[in-house]
């Protein structure tokens, strides 16, 4: 398994100093890690310090509640594309999907749209939150929307997570690649994650995997 291939790395702390962050990108230029996602007034600043890597930098879109209203997300679509983004990552309520089905119909046009004229937006919702019966009703909808990319948000919790990457695998299908995020993750977990469904991985933090090390036999 090519740990470098499936590992999206999360620099998404509001609280973090203009001098950390640029400490914790120029660690990266050494890496062969495909990914980060950054926040949007972080954006360009990560364009600048890994100029000269092949990592994509991608930004978040409403994020983190989703609660913005298609207007709000088209307009941050566009502003974040024109930064430089590589790639998206769009939040969608729960809520939307669940009670507002015109609402999500008309989302649906609208992100097509947006990807067509600007470049990859997956789509990110929270599923914590969620009971079992809403899980399995949300899950079929990203199928029938055409929205291949799913980022869940699962916090600490493997076990959520790993129940949650068969859920959504099962009942979205082949068809949507699934990301699980995660704050940090061991070896044997990952892979546990990659047999139960999930096709990548988010974390927040290089320790505990030691990604350091594994990223740097690739």
């Amino acid at each position: 398994m090519n740990v470098s291939e499936i590992i999206s790395l999360r620099i998404i702390n509001p609280a973090i100093t203009d001098w950390d962050f640029k400490d914790q990108l120029l660690s990266l230029q050494e890496l062969p890690l495909k990914e980060i996602v950054v926040l949007p007034n972080h954006l360009e600043r990560a364009k600048q310090l890994l100029a000269k890597t092949a990592i994509k930098i991608g930004t978040v879109i409403d994020y983190p509640l989703g609660n913005g209203t298609i207007a709000k997300k088209a307009f941050e679509v566009g502003k974040a594309f024109q930064s430089g983004a590589d790639f998206l990552e769009i939040t969608v309520s729960p809520t939307m999907l669940i009670q507002q089905r015109d609402q999500v119909q008309e989302l649906q046009k609208t992100l097509h749209s947006l990807a067509m004229a600007w470049g990859e937006i997956r789509v990110r919702m929270d599923s914590r939150d969620l009971k079992e019966l809403q899980k399995i009703e949300i899950a079929p909808l990203f199928k029938e929307l055409g929205w291949n990319q799913l980022v869940l948000d699962e916090g600490d919790s493997f076990d959520n997570a790993k129940h949650d990457a068969t859920l959504f695998n099962y009942d979205a299908g082949k068809s949507v690649k699934l990301q699980i995020n995660l704050t940090h993750v061991s070896h044997e977990q990952l892979q546990e994650l990659m047999l139960s469904g999930a096709d990548s991985l988010g974390i927040l933090t290089l320790s505990g995997l030691d990604l350091t090390t594994e990223l740097k036999t690739f």
